[in-house]
């Protein structure tokens, strides 16, 4: 070892003059913006990869979130948002390989499947190119999904489920006093505002004040709760209201909490009765209003489901006439004068629409052939999703930690249902949802384990430490 100090000294001596020269030698970059930028995301790459199992989930987050919600620079991670999903990928893999882990299985096989069908989808799409690198795309979440998104939880669970409390609430926080305080639409459209709370904060939040011992953040996490249940009600997202209902009712039955259920929907009969005895004809205002904008959405002439009976035809008409691989991933062409195709990398006018459902959206990119391992990657997905509730009903325990995983799928898997997110990788949803999605094998109840993990599922009469469970008094 001795010897080779002095070749290490040598190495890093040139390697600091080739870093002068090219610093010397391209000045006139330091005066650019994007070049400046470009090195500081390199360095905090570099610093998130030091503790990469603690660190790069939150800068993937950070960098996806910021580059689809309506904040300042929020243009600047466009592009790098793709360079930090490429570094988690690389260096997710390389760490999985080298750390004795749980190996691949039955999920990740139907994941790989999903990503070789993109990638066949993409050679008959007329967007080539843009359809290689959405399927390219899709096989880089994937890969991060299988190796770092594990890195991340297994073994350090009570930890990475504490800040993800943290961070719901944080986000509750914040969305409520920029819409109400700053009347700021930091989300974007209404749709994006009920989607990031019904699916990304209401689960997790619910399954946090649920657990909580300690009364003080037993009324915090419940404070957050019903602020995040009515930034839900006040962006009249009905796939958001649904997510955030269903969650509720499979928690409440699973674990037979049906007192539960009785004191939320007695508390909303309650303050809809005290509305009406202060203000009647102003509750009378808000149920029309309220009706029109969440059961028709301004389509009244065309029933509930008028807004979104367009968009399904289309995808249907389209589908039969591309039935066996689609019209390429990530691309559906609108008729429109796409210029020149070749060399377009981003979505436009000529290649993206609304679908009114990931799974029409799925169903037309990659054709009905195509489609086969996607539908079994959303089988296989609820069959987990099955066997968490099914212990959960078995032993009344809501501390483990695949029940907020599985609530989270359960949102997710509702609301995708009328919105088009589950498959595009470049909404941040997508990304949180897989993330998760990916892990729930994992920490299903009775998951076998290979030397060097952690054991996550226990006997329900152990104490709650034992059970991985929100530790009191955090």
């Amino acid at each position: 070892m001795n010897s080779l100090r002095p070749l290490q000294w040598v190495g890093i001596g040139l390697g600091l003059c080739l870093a002068i020269y090219f610093a010397y030698s391209h000045l006139d970059y330091f005066g650019s913006v994007s070049f400046l930028g470009g090195i500081l995301l390199l360095e905090i790459i570099v610093i998130t990869i030091w503790r990469y199992d603690q660190r790069f989930f939150v800068l993937l987050m950070i960098a996806f979130l910021w580059a689809g919600m309506h904040v300042p620079m929020e243009g600047a991670w466009t592009s790098g948002r793709w360079v930090v999903l490429v570094a988690g990928a690389a260096v997710g893999c390389i760490a999985w390989m080298r750390t004795p882990r749980k190996p691949f299985g039955v999920f990740h096989l139907i994941a790989f499947f999903c990503i070789c069908t993109a990638f066949v989808s993409a050679t008959v799409s007329p967007f080539l190119q843009m359809a290689s690198l959405k399927a390219l795309s899709l096989l880089l979440l994937f890969l991060y999904c299988a190796s770092g998104a594990r890195l991340a939880v297994l073994g350090r669970e009570d930890r990475f489920f504490h800040g993800l409390l943290w961070g719901s609430e944080i986000a509750v926080y914040v969305t409520a006093i920029c819409y109400f305080g700053l009347g700021e639409s930091i989300w974007g459209n209404p749709n994006s505002l009920g989607a990031s709370m019904s699916v990304g904060v209401f689960p997790i939040l619910l399954w946090g004040w649920f657990t909580s011992d300690v009364p003080g953040v037993r009324l915090r996490r419940l404070i957050a709760l019903l602020l995040c249940a009515y930034l839900v009600s006040f962006s009249m997202a009905r796939a958001g209201m649904v997510a955030v209902v269903l969650v509720t009712l499979v928690f409440c039955v699973c674990l037979q909490q049906y007192k539960l259920l009785v004191k939320t929907a007695a508390l909303v009969l309650v303050l809809i009765a005290v509305t009406g005895m202060f203000a009647p004809g102003k509750l009378d205002e808000t149920l029309r209003d309220t009706k029109d904008a969440v059961l028709y959405k301004r389509h009244k002439e065309g029933g509930m489901l008028g807004s979104r009976r367009t968009p399904w035809e289309k995808s249907i008409a389209t589908i039969k006439e591309h039935p066996l691989f689609g019209t390429g991933y990530g691309t559906s062409p609108t008729g429109e004068d796409p210029g020149l195709s070749f060399g377009t990398v981003n979505s436009n006018a000529a290649t993206n629409r609304e679908h009114g459902s990931s799974y029409m959206t799925i169903a037309e990119w990659v054709g009905l052939l195509g489609g086969l391992p996607f539908v079994a990657l959303l089988a296989v997905t609820v069959s987990n999703v099955w066997k968490v509730c099914v212990a959960m009903r078995r032993t009344r325990d809501p501390r483990h930690y695949s029940i907020p995983l599985a609530m989270l799928v359960i949102a997710g898997l509702a609301h995708a249902s009328f919105e088009d997110w589950l498959f595009a990788v470049g909404y941040y949803l997508c990304v949180y949802f897989w993330f998760f999605a990916f892990l729930l094998p994992d920490l299903i109840p009775g998951a076998v384990t290979v030397p060097g993990t952690v054991v996550v599922s226990r006997a329900s009469r152990q104490p709650a430490a034992g059970l991985g469970a929100v530790v009191s008094g955090r």
